[in-house]
Order: C-alpha cells, then structure tokens, then sequence
C-alpha cells in the first residue's frame, strides 16, 4: 500500500505532464498498431507438427502441386427457371453483380439415395442443363486463371482434359467414341474387347455430343451403358441422390433402387424402363500453383495484396472488394491480370481471383446455380467481419448509454471511452512495435492468429471494469467532502492497487500460454500481456487523473463539480445486502451448497464436449460459403476432401511399391465401431491413387506399342520380363526405375496422360536421360526419393471421428511403416534394410484437424496451468493462501459452468469457446479480486466483517454491476450477428461476465463469511 501511496502522490501533482507523455506515446503507437493490423490468414497454422512439416515439405519440393477448385452445380427449382436474366447483367466496371445471382437456397432438395429425381428429365443429366454446363468450361478457359490451367485424366473415358472437367467431358469423349469404354484396351493379360459402344444406338442414330439434332433420349442410352459397365466411376459424378427413376416412355432398361457392389452388380434392384438422374454434380478446374506464382499471384492470403480503397462509384460505395447493397456487403472482386499482378509491390491474391472466377460462372446460371467450395475463406470472414460493423458500433452506443446509467455524468462517460480508445490503440502498437524490434533481433514472438482477434474484447472487459471502480471510489471519496486532488491520491492509493493486482494476475492467467508449443498460443499470453498493461496504465491510472483534471478546469471557472446525489443503475442499499447478507448467517454455507450442487451436472456436461468444425459456427448459416459446404456434406458426402501421404526414403524399392496395394487393400476393409473416413467409389470401394496405377497402365501400354519404349533404352534397363507376353517384372527394381524414368518424362505412352499428371505423385532427384531414363543427363544413377499417395477423408470437419479416422489410416499403413526407419514424429536414419525413413499423411483436413485440436487441447492444458499460476499470484498479492483461495475457487466454478452451458446449448469445443473459457478465468477473477480486496480495506482499517461487506456493497459493488451490465449488453448486441463466430463469442462472453458478477458478488462474499472467525463473525452478525 505504501508504494502505491507513493505512486499516486508522485501522478497526481505532476498530472499535466502525464497527460502529456501519454499523449506523445499515443503518436508513437500508431506505426505500431498499422504493423500489428496487417491481415491474418485463417487457414495459416504457425506450429511445430509432422504434419504440417509434410505440408511445407510437398510445397516446396513438388512444384507441379496443384490447386483443385470444386464448383457444385446444383439443379435450379424448375419453377425459377428464367427468373434471372442470362446472363446477369454486370457493374459499369464489369465485375460481376452478386446481388443478382440464383441464390443456394433455388436449388431443389435432396432425395433419397439411389432414389433419383423426378424433374427435369434426368436431373443433372438432362440435355439443357448439360448445355449449360458446357458453356460454363469455355467462361473458365476465357477467364484470367484460365491460362494457368493444367490438365486432367477423366476417370471415366480415360481421356485428358484441359484444365476443366464434368459431365459434359464425359459424354463428350463417350459420345465421340474415343473413351477406354469403346476402345480395345491393352491389359497385362492381352487385348481386351471393349466393354461397350457408341456405335449401335438401336432406334436412335449415335450422334456426337455437339451434334444440334442430339436429344434427351441419347443421354439417356449413354448414361445408362456406362454407368452399367463402369458404375463406380461414372455414378460417383452424381450426388448421393442419383437413382434410375422408372418411365414407360423411355428406351433404356436399369435399376430402380437397390445397391451397387464393388464387383458392379446390384442387389435388391428392379429393373425396368426409366433414366439415371440427379440433384447435382461437378465443375472441376485444376489450377498450376507454380504458374500462377509465376504470373503474380500468391495463395497465402497475408503476403498478398490488401484490398482496402473506399471508393463511390456508379455502382455504390465499393470497400476494398466489396460492394454495399443496401445495408448488406457483396463481393466485389477485382479483375486481376498477370501483366497487373506483377506491376504491384506485392501479389495479388488467388482467393480474389477464384471469387471473380465463381461471379462469372454464376452469371450463367439459369437452370442450374453453381457455387465454389471451400475457397476464399479469408473473403468470406473479412466481408462477415465488415458487415457486422453496424453491430460493433450499436454496441458501442449500448456501453456508453449504460456507462452514463452507472457514472450518471456525460463527462465521465468521455473519459472512460477516451481512455478506452487509447487502451485499444495503445495494445496494437505494443503488439507492433514488439514484433519489429524481436524480428530485427532476429527473435519471432508475435504470430498474428485468429486468437488476436479476440483480444480487444480482453482489453474492453478489463478497461471498463478498471475505469468504473477508478471512477467510482474517486466520486465515493469526492462525496467525502475531500479536494479533487485528494480524491485522486486516495484513489490511486486504495483502487491503483487492487488493478495492479487484477492486472497482474490476470497476466499470469494468460502466461501459460508461453509454455506451449503452438507459436499462435504463445503469442497470443504476450499480446494479452501487453493489452492488459495498456489498459492498466490508461484505464486504471490515467482515466482518475483526465477526471482530478477536468474537476479542477471546471472549478476554475466557477462550476460545481461536487458529485450530487442522483439515481444510480442498482440501489447502492439493494447491493449493500447482497454482499453482507451472502457474506453472513446461514446463507454462506446455503450459496455453497448450491453452487456445488449446479456444479456436478455442469461438470458432467463438460466431460460430455466435443470438439468440432461446424462451419456455421465461425461464419453466417446462410452464406454462399455455408451453403456450399453444406450441400457437399449432404449430398457427396462419400467424396470427402482431398488428402496425402508422405513417402521418404528410397522409394524405388520394390517393397515399397508392393506395399502400396496392401495398403489400399487393408484400407478398403472396415472396422467394426471405427467410422470409416475413406472416400470410396460407389460401389464401396476405397479410392486410393498412387504410382502404382500409372506403372500397370505404362507396363500394359508397352505391350501394345513398344517402340517409346525401346526409345528409351528398355533393352538396356535390366528390366526383367516375364509371362508368354514378355510383360515388366514389376517386383524389378530396375524395372520400377525404368517406368519411373519413363512416366517423369513422357506420361504414359500413347495415351493421354500427360507427365504432369505423374508429377503429381513422384519426383526424380535429377531429370533422367530420355535415351537411358536411369540415368540422369550427367551420367549418374537417378535416385527417387519422395513419393506422394492421395485419398480423400469424409466429413472432416466432424472432430470426434477424424481422431479415430486418423489412428484406422495408421494402422492400414503398416506395410509400409513395417519398411520405415521414422515414426509418426520425426524422419529417420536410412537404414540398410529398411527403405523409408517417414512416413506421413497431409493436406487440409489432417492439418486443420491436428492444427485445431493442438491449439484446442494447449488451451486447455494452459487453462489449468494460468490457475495454479494465478493462485501463486493471489497468494503473493494477499499474502494469505487462504484469500487466494476465496477468491479462485469462484472463477474455476464459474469455468465449469460455463462449459456445461456450452453443452446444454448443443455447442461443441472449438477454438471460440475454449479461448472463452480461458478468457473467463482471467476476466473473472478481476471481478473476485476487487471484492476479497475491498473486504480487506474495510478489515485493515478496522471494520468487522460485517461493515466491510457493507463496504464491499458501496462503489466497489457500482463499479462491478455498471462494468458487468456494460459488457453484457455489447456482447449481448455481438450475439445477434448471423456470423457464427461473432455469434457465439458474444453469446459466451456475456455469459461469462455474468457467471463472474455472481461469482464475486455472492459466492466470494460466502466464502469470505466462512473463512472469518465464527465468533466475531457471530456477533458482528448480531
């Protein structure tokens, strides 16, 4: 108390020059905070893991790694059909009006699976719909990004496309009679008839697809035979939906209903005259990620160019790449070139490049809507963001308004949101300055993440619970009759310790996270650290002297300035006998009792959470975004989102290549009480793509026209041939080597696979010598020494089944962890008798899953450690382990509450209400210390219990109950955004400031009655 003491009688008379320092700082923070608000990318992951080292692995060293973006293109109601102009016309600049478009919810719900659709004719594969998908591949070849495509292999005809795929592509090379599906095909076993035709139609002609005269009912006849000679590949371009739906008047027989099997055939179906349909299906276009970065473009959102102007245009008010419509934010994307990327200082984002891409297709959109997925998150959370500005300032008016009802003057309200803004300010130049002058010492201690966003919330709860008890015990001193310049000392003095307090401990709450090992966490306890400073200097400290100021400015010039009685937020009275009659009598072991009885469900509850990704938790339910997800997860839901598997080591091997099909047959079978995480095809069987697929189809190809070959040097290879045909011994190595050689240059051989596709899986150490792929072009043995599986992983989203997913893919890929050195964390050494040194599954899904339930599970495990850390400082600052306790033990119950209600609201763990939870424990326990340090202000100066809970009742009970009513109704307002983030967060947090009034207010006050001495207690209860 005597330093603080000290403290205040040092501020209080030089104020003025203070006012000054804090201002010049103020100027100062600035270049700071523009550092700090650079932008954040929501899907960057700034963490140690295998994982995520396999990721920067795969991006780094195969160059030809591609982006895939998935357009779902569902059927338009038909009743809607024409509604919109073809196409919507576009803005005076020529982006495409996205208030215009087909909305998500026009497309016609779901059926049942191997149902079908009854209209239109065929669903997706109807003729006009086709059409119009056939017009969208010639807008994706017109665009920008168009240029920068790379080919496919269709898995149905086995025919390359140029950088766009659908169904038209499919009926296109069906219908040209070029596909694998009509031609003889060459297998390891000899010539094999083909499996079907296009050159017999019975009473129709079999006419091209671009033929004028080509009608329904050839669509129908192609369908029909290649889904019956080829189902899994061609039926899994339709969604979950697809059926053959019966009709008299058509000319093809199938199934209706029933199941398919792996092996093609069907159960439990009838087969009678109808045609295949569907709700939806794909728009595929596979972008060159090196390309595109070659032209000046950048996938990482924050190492791209910022759209920020405001401009009013003829179209409206345009914000960076958004436009408003009325009283809503649309996109507005910019219409990036390359020759305009790479005259900007720095790249232009592919995100803003996709979005413009997905407005022109969607202009098209009559029969169908189309919606991109997956992509363009950053746009999607940024314009969310900004459109929830209206929100953030009604909040802003709901503090004030309640700031006025609990300091009940206007000059107060001003300086409290003075002091507030400077907090704010102050925090984000602390966060900036601290990153520059740590990275110009080569030190990286700030890693911007999603957490930061939260962090003004932090420092809005602390600041206005400081500034209000500052305030108050300055209007309770000043109703004592003392000079404004006395008040403030007394209040420095009394309250300045206390926030200290509150402040410091709250530090220390956040201070575990510096012991994790997620770089995002661990900045995260330093930007807490510094925003709780930021708030203690201006909020604690500068907000009483700006008001001994303003008092004395005012009675310069003849003003009153004495505090007068009025009406504040609660009778001062009604609070007076919550503290003392919580604090007295039977009631403090009551409120125990209770409070341990609400905790059991509570903490039943919380054991029962789980964590997950809902989408429509972080972003608006009824955005494009949310729709797109949607619709994939209801009806492709057996797709699942693309993945890899890491290979290092010498994967030349053939073990290693033998190996690969183990893995795909243990993957393919299922486990009893395991979801199965595993795209499969259709009829059930597991999708897996490696190299091993790309050698069997060069092997058989050299068997129908050896000569490239030879020309490569296979007479020379060592290759070893066995079978009556002289087929490759593929348990060679110098076989796999040759074919290896053959497929990095040239593809396969007199097919349309290109070598840019094999690219895709395995990489060479140096170019081989085309005439001895063996070698490379100096001489020396080529050596392969990483190679890439692909599969994808449904529903990934959904936590609770990708762990167990995860631990099924392990123990399916024990022939090859069986030949590996490494285990799931680090590469091993290279092993004589042992081909690989790691082995690691990747991409999307596992990286956000592993990402998010690190970061989830360190929360947690720092939760626990920020309360043993808070509880050391509580008994350092009472020294009394005892009022440590009292003043702890509330904020864990309050924890616990608070995940129970997270539960009994059908809420699950993820990144939102864990860092709540966490927050909970460093705002709550200001609420808890304020009251415990009342108390023992009242108690120090001679009071017995009973007078220092009526104490605790005065000014420190306004300050809690103004500053608690204040967040509430802010985060009370935040919680009706349709953003799911902004939702919940508010929802949560109000909850929280709750949960801690009660908790300070009540069963702190019952737990300071229990720990005083039961006889003085008694009679000064009497």
């Amino acid at each position: 108390m005597a330093d603080f003491d000290s403290l205040s009688r040092a501020l209080v008379p030089r104020r003025n020059q203070v006012h000054i320092v804090v201002f010049l700082l103020t100027i100062l923070m600035i270049p700071g905070a523009l550092k700090a608000l650079e932008p954040i990318d929501m899907e960057s992951y700034d963490m140690d893991s295998p994982e995520l080292e396999a990721e920067r692995i795969i991006n780094q060293d195969f160059t030809t790694t591609e982006i895939i973006l998935g357009f779902v293109v569902g059927v338009r109601e038909p009743e809607l059909v024409g509604s919109t102009p073809v196409p919507v016309a576009r803005m005076s600049d020529g982006t495409p009006d996205w208030s215009s478009f087909a909305q998500p919810t026009e497309i016609i719900d779901s059926g049942e699976a191997w149902q079908g659709i009854q209209a239109p004719d065929g669903g997706i594969l109807n003729l006009t719909i086709l059409r119009e998908l056939e017009m969208k591949h010639q807008i994706v070849r017109d665009h920008p990004l168009g240029a920068y495509t790379k080919p496919f292999i269709n898995d149905v005809t086995g025919l390359q496309t140029a950088g766009v795929m659908s169904l038209v592509d499919i009926f296109q090379g069906f219908m040209a009679n070029e596909s694998m599906l009509t031609q003889p095909t060459m297998t390891l076993g000899g010539l094999e008839e083909p499996v079907t035709n296009w050159s017999y139609c019975g009473v129709l002609e079999c006419l091209r697809f671009d033929d004028e005269n080509l009608t329904q009912s050839h669509i129908d006849l192609a369908a029909s035979r290649m889904a019956s000679v080829n189902g899994s590949a061609f039926l899994r371009w339709m969604s979950l939906d697809r059926g053959f739906v019966e009709d008299s008047t058509s000319i093809v027989v199938g199934p209706t209903g029933g199941q398919l099997q792996e092996n093609g055939t069907w159960i439990g179906a009838h087969w009678q005259r109808g045609r295949w349909s569907a709700s939806a299906s794909w728009l595929l276009v596979q972008l060159d990620r090196a390309a595109l970065e070659e032209a000046g473009w950048s996938v990482v959102w924050k190492d791209s160019h910022q759209e920020k102007e405001i401009e009013f245009s003829n179209d409206g008010l345009l914000i960076g790449g958004y436009r408003m419509d009325g009283m809503d934010l649309v996109l507005h994307p910019p219409d990036y070139s390359s020759e305009k990327c790479l005259e900007m200082d720095m790249p232009c984002s592919t995100e803003w490049s996709m979005m413009q891409l997905e407005g022109a297709i969607r202009s098209y959109d009559n029969n169908t809507v189309t919606l991109l997925v997956g992509q363009g998150v950053n746009v999607e959370v940024n314009r969310e963001l900004q459109n929830s500005g209206g929100l953030i300032l009604l909040m802003g008016i709901a503090i004030i308004i309640l700031l006025y009802a609990s300091l009940r003057r206007w000059s107060d309200v001003m300086i409290v949101s003075l002091a507030l803004g400077g907090a704010l300010l102050w925090m984000q130049g602390l966060i900036g300055h601290a990153a520059s002058l740590f990275g110009w010492l080569g030190i990286d201690i700030i890693s911007r993440s999603q957490f930061s966003n939260l962090l003004p919330i932090l420092v809005l709860a602390l600041g206005i619970d400081d500034s209000l008890h500052a305030l108050h015990r300055y209007k309770e001193e000043r109703g004592l009759g003392r000079s404004p310049e006395r008040a403030g000392e007394v209040t420095l003095t009394r309250v300045g310790r206390a926030i200290m307090l509150t402040s410091v401990t709250t530090m220390a709450a956040f201070a575990a996270n510096l012991f994790s090992d997620v770089a995002a966490l661990r900045s995260f306890g330093i930007e807490a650290a510094l925003g709780i400073l930021a708030a203690f200097l201006l909020t604690g400290i500068w907000a009483p002297l700006i008001r001994i100021s303003v008092d004395e400015w005012l009675e310069k010039r003849g003003k009153n300035t004495m505090p007068t009685t009025k009406k504040t937020l609660l009778k001062k009275e009604l609070l007076q006998r919550v503290a003392v009659g919580s604090g007295t009598g039977s009631n403090r072991i009551i409120i125990l009792v209770f409070a341990a009885l609400l905790t059991v469900p509570a903490a039943w509850g919380m054991m029962q959470l789980e964590g997950d990704f809902a989408v429509e938790d972080f972003l608006e339910s009824d955005s494009d975004f949310a729709y797109g997800v949607q619709i994939v997860n209801e009806r492709f839901s057996d797709e699942g989102e693309p993945a890899m598997l890491l290979i290092e080591g010498d994967v030349a091997d053939p073990r290693v290549y033998a190996a690969i099909d183990e893995f795909r047959q243990n993957a393919d079978q299922k486990t009893d009480g395991v979801k199965d995480k595993m795209t499969r095809q259709p009829g059930g069987k597991v999708d897996i793509l490696a190299i091993d697929e790309f050698v069997i189809a060069a092997s058989a190809s050299m068997l129908a026209n050896p000569q490239p070959y030879w020309d490569h040097g296979f007479n020379q290879s060592g290759c070893n041939t066995v079978g009556i045909l002289n087929a490759a011994d593929l348990s060679d190595r110098d076989c796999l080597i040759f074919f290896y050689g053959v497929l990095t240059l040239d593809g396969i051989p007199g097919t349309e696979v290109p070598s840019s596709l094999v690219d895709l899986y395995i990489i060479p150490s140096n170019t081989p010598d085309p005439t001895q792929v063996w070698l490379d072009t100096n001489g020396y043995f080529v050596t392969y020494d990483r190679m890439l599986i692909r599969f994808g992983l449904t529903s990934p989203e959904h936590f609770p089944s990708m762990g167990p997913g995860l631990e099924e893919l392990k123990r399916d890929l024990d022939p090859l962890t069986d030949l590996s050195s490494g285990d799931w964390e680090n590469a091993g050494e290279t092993e004589e008798d042992l081909p690989l040194t790691w082995i690691m599954p990747t991409g999307k899904p596992v990286v956000r899953f592993i990402a998010s339930d690190k970061m989830q599970s360190e929360m947690q495990s720092s939760l626990l450690l920020g309360s043993l850390f808070v509880f050391i400082t509580l008994s350092i600052g009472f020294k009394s382990f005892k009022q440590a306790t009292i003043s702890l033990v509330p904020i864990l119950l309050v924890v616990i509450w608070l995940y129970g209600l997270i539960f009994a609201l059908g809420y699950s763990l993820n990144i939102v209400t864990v860092t709540i939870a966490t927050i909970s424990l460093g705002v709550g326990i200001d609420y808890c210390i304020h009251v415990t340090e009342r108390y023992r202000e009242g108690r120090e100066s001679g009071e017995n219990h009973r007078q220092a809970l009526h104490g605790v009742g005065g000014a420190c009970a306004l300050a809690l109950v103004g500053s608690a009513l204040s967040d509430i109704a802010g985060f009370a307002i935040i919680a009706t955004s349709p953003m799911g983030l902004f939702s919940s967060f508010g929802l949560f947090s109000a909850m929280m400031i709750l949960l801690s009034l009660i908790a300070a207010m009540i069963m702190t006050t019952a737990g300071l009655g229990l720990s005083s001495n039961p006889h003085l207690a008694e009679q000064s209860d009497s």
